[in-house]
């Protein structure tokens, strides 16, 4: 398998550091971004991000607005685009690729509406021949970290053959080291879930509780979190492994959280609407809490702390319901 050209679509921070990290190890990279404002800027400033501090992309990343362009005779595709915008785009490269089987990595966290498909399922279903060759990408990874070259773990996850080994091999490397699962599932519903529990612990930091608290929402939402995995399937090892447990800490306690702000404006009284403008960036939790809470409806399991998650996000209930949950 080679990779001469590789395309991340998305060039959003955590698309940016991606397609900068295999720059770096010697890739040529096609960097995809339906933003021109956001292109804009990056070209104008030399290969700056707007927000990235100390950031450039080296000449090998190549920017581009054109999905014809960055798809045609790709050799690895990685999404780093909205959960809710996969299946659509899967349905606009279907006539690029012509029915090419190239890897996929998902880096999008999320479950669809209604059908509680993965990402990586939706684009097997939209296209076909990709079938195997979809991989999750999920794991604690603040971009900004991984930008000042702090090292992280990833998993990729996926059918287990040379394919992943191949892009284990050739993609880990300083600050990214990635290790593999069979359970794509498990990374894939770990990494969305985490991002609901994420809301939840800014949610206590809204209401101005303290690290004591956040510590029982964390042990009593992972418990949640292995109740809803196991019945889809998923593996008890995935719920604690980097795309569970590791990622559900990272997200849940460090300030610089885009769900654990968002859960704290909440937690502030701020609706829906107005929390997510002040986060600015896209917080994927926000999608996720309602797949999530349909899901535990549907299979009619007993998870009071991430109901009250939703209720809060949803139903803009009184953020005090989270700390009963609890039991206090």
């Amino acid at each position: 398998m080679q990779l001469n050209k590789i395309t991340v679509l998305g060039a959003g921070v955590w698309g940016g550091v991606i397609a900068r990290h295999l720059a770096n190890i010697g890739f040529k990279v096609w960097l995809w971004e339906y933003s021109k404002e956001l292109l804009q800027s990056i070209q104008k400033s030399g290969g700056a991000h707007p927000n990235i501090p100390d950031f450039k992309f080296p000449s090998s990343v190549v920017l581009t607005d054109s999905v014809q362009e960055a798809v045609k005779n790709t050799d690895l595709l990685i999404f780093v685009i909205s959960s809710k915008a996969i299946r659509g785009f899967c349905k606009q490269i279907k006539p690029i690729l012509d029915g090419r089987a190239v890897p996929v990595i998902s880096a999008s966290k999320g479950l669809e509406d209604k059908t509680f498909k993965t990402m990586c399922e939706i684009i097997e279903e939209e296209l076909p021949q990709l079938k195997d060759l979809a991989f999750a990408f999920s794991g604690p990874s603040f971009a900004l970290e991984v930008a000042r070259n702090l090292p992280t773990k990833i998993k990729l996850a996926g059918h287990n053959g040379p394919v992943m080994e191949k892009l284990k091999k050739t993609l880990s490397a300083p600050p990214i080291i990635l290790e593999t699962s069979a359970d794509r599932r498990g990374a894939e519903y770990g990494g969305a879930i985490k991002n609901v529990i994420a809301i939840g612990c800014g949610i206590l930091d809204g209401i101005g509780d303290g690290a004591n608290t956040k510590a029982a929402l964390l042990t009593a939402a992972m418990q949640e979190m292995n109740t809803i995995m196991l019945q889809q399937g998923c593996t008890t090892q995935s719920v604690y492994s980097i795309s569970g447990l590791g990622d559900a800490i990272l997200t849940g306690m460090s300030a610089i959280s885009r769900n654990r702000r968002l859960g704290e404006k909440l937690g502030q009284g701020k609706t829906l609407e107005d929390a997510r403008k002040e986060v600015g960036t896209i917080a994927e939790g926000a999608n996720s809490v309602q797949s999530v809470y349909d899901l535990i409806q549907k299979d009619n399991l007993e998870c009071p702390v991430i109901t009250s998650i939703w209720q809060i996000v949803i139903k803009a209930a009184n953020p005090q319901i989270l700390m009963k949950a609890l039991g206090f």
